[in-house]
């Protein structure tokens, strides 16, 4: 591993939060991530066909104040397959203990998640930043929401301050190698209803290239666009469009667990009984428990897809196809040969080219008998090789923490964090340096971590580059299912207002010459 790209790109991380801090604010940011494990595929695989390798790497971001107490956390989960790279912001939590006149939070997401993309954007590769809003009380931080200061915003205001943080991440990205686009369904809401979520720029785009649309991108990002319904879904770690796909794949004859090896059965066609289409699943989202009785879920997805995909995400799109061009929810009784493995199909292929016709006769042979040497493999044979070559494009250099755990040592770093305490100002500075210390204790025994940086951008320009709208100077975020305290300011401040008044166009007035007066009409 190359420790000199990385910590490059630690100090350009660090160097994008100065430039969106305050000015004079101090604080101390400290990111962990792993390396990519084997995970569960996103998408349930169709019958009879295998499940997309897919691997998962975790970020986890801190901020902490001068008095060494835990301000903020955000978790992201980086998952990547062959044909797609998905964000997917996991978590995210405030203690309440910032101070009411700064705002570190929005551009610190913000920054922090379009820094990310960047670094883990690969040519000619779909990649996709998903979330859900739902408003809860408290998500990393245990007893955070007891001390009063923190805040936790309702359904409506939290689908807004994500709509709003991530439309920086969405616009980030001004050359012509990738479209952007950002979708959010809420269940319950129509396309009309849904638009008084999307942030303030979304009205300054042309109508006709509006980047923030009402619907989700998920016949464009599943692996197999055709495939039943229950394969165009993607299930995330406590989602609740994940709980729901559990309970409709019980409907599926023989289920297995959405996750297993063959998808849910061999002989099934892989259809619910009660739901038929995308449309249908959406709607009865709805009435979900999660999405009812008062309370709403935002879902969000930003979609970065590349002009002109590379070579090798062509070929990687021609070996997910399969005989079977579409699926009728009344006719998939013959699914389960219409799918076949993806790898027994490969090995047919390349049999088939690398084997001529064999004649009917068999020729003798004739001559000595010379036998060959045997060779020894090398380390570096073309198996190796390929795996490395792999491993470094799931796996880039730039982008990693500071730290980088094993899988099961950031779990239990993360379960640890789980169990603290943040009731008060003083539980909470001892839980922040407990934490620290076993993570240090993990890696580094006698290393100090974390990277102190002092924000360098006014309000107001902070707020015109980050957000590129009106913002709060005041946002408090608790955490992605219940964020912010916000207070209204002008959309311009005075400044502009002088400066628009001055070069506005003067009124014409009419003249008292140019004015003509209809002439009376006699009635005698």
């Amino acid at each position: 591993m190359d420790e000199g790209q990385s910590a490059l790109s630690r100090a350009e991380l660090y160097s994008r939060l100065q430039a969106v801090l305050g000015a004079g604010s101090a604080y101390r940011i400290h990111h962990l991530s792993t390396r990519p494990t084997k995970a569960d595929a996103l998408f349930a695989a169709p019958p009879a066909t295998r499940p997309q390798r897919t691997k998962c790497e975790s970020h986890f971001l801190t901020l902490s104040s001068t008095r060494n107490v835990f301000v903020y956390a955000i978790e992201v989960l980086v998952y990547t397959t062959a044909s797609l790279t998905t964000l997917f912001v996991s978590k995210a939590d405030s203690t309440g203990y910032l101070p009411r006149q700064e705002s570190p939070i929005r551009p610190l997401t913000s920054t922090f998640v379009t820094w990310l993309a960047e670094t883990r954007q690969r040519p000619g590769i779909p990649l996709v930043v998903s979330l859900f809003a739902r408003a809860q009380d408290q998500y990393l931080f245990p007893g955070s929401v007891d001390h009063g200061a923190k805040h936790v915003l309702d359904d409506r205001q939290l689908v807004k301050w994500w709509c709003k943080t991530l439309d920086p991440v969405l616009r980030h990205h001004t050359d012509d190698a990738y479209t952007t686009r950002a979708h959010v369904i809420v269940p319950g809401f129509d396309s009309y209803e849904t638009t008084q979520f999307f942030p303030p720029s979304y009205r300054s785009d042309p109508p006709d290239q509006r980047r923030w649309r009402h619907g989700h991108p998920l016949l464009d990002i599943a692996p197999n666009p055709s495939a039943p319904p229950r394969c165009l879904v993607p299930h995330f770690p406590d989602d609740p469009k994940a709980r729901y796909l559990d309970e409709l794949d019980a409907e599926i004859p023989d289920s297995q667990p959405s996750q297993s090896f063959f998808s849910p059965s061999k002989k099934g066609n892989g259809m619910w009984k009660s739901i038929r289409t995308l449309d249908q699943f959406w709607d009865t989202m709805a009435f979900r428990q999660e999405c009812s009785s008062g309370r709403m879920v935002g879902f969000i997805w930003l979609v970065f897809t590349p002009t002109q995909p590379t070579i090798q995400s062509l070929e990687d799109s021609v070996a997910n196809l399969t005989p079977a061009t579409s699926f009728n929810a009344d006719d998939l009784l013959g699914a389960d040969q219409i799918f076949s493995s993806q790898e027994s199909l490969g090995q047919a292929s390349e049999a088939n080219k690398s084997s001529p016709r064999k004649s009917s006769r068999r020729k003798k042979l004739s001559g000595p008998i010379i036998p060959r040497q045997p060779k020894i493999k090398s380390s570096s044979s073309n198996l190796s090789s390929r795996s490395d070559k792999s491993n470094s494009k799931e796996w880039p250099e730039k982008g990693r923490g500071q730290i980088l755990l094993e899988h099961a040592s950031y779990t239990r770093v993360h379960d640890l964090l789980l169990r603290l305490d943040f009731s008060n100002v003083d539980a909470a500075t001892s839980s922040t340096r407990k934490w620290l210390s076993e993570v240090t204790a993990i890696t580094m025994p006698t290393a100090d971590w974390g990277k102190e940086i002092t924000g360098a951008q006014s309000d107001v320009d902070r707020t015109a580059v980050v957000t590129g709208a009106a913002t709060s100077t005041s946002d408090q975020v608790n955490d992605l299912s219940g964020m912010l305290v916000r207070k209204k300011r002008k959309n311009i401040d005075v400044g502009v207002q002088a400066s628009a008044a001055v070069e506005a166009p003067a009124v014409n007035v009419l003249g008292a010459s140019m004015i003509r007066k209809k002439p009376k009409v006699s009635n005698s």
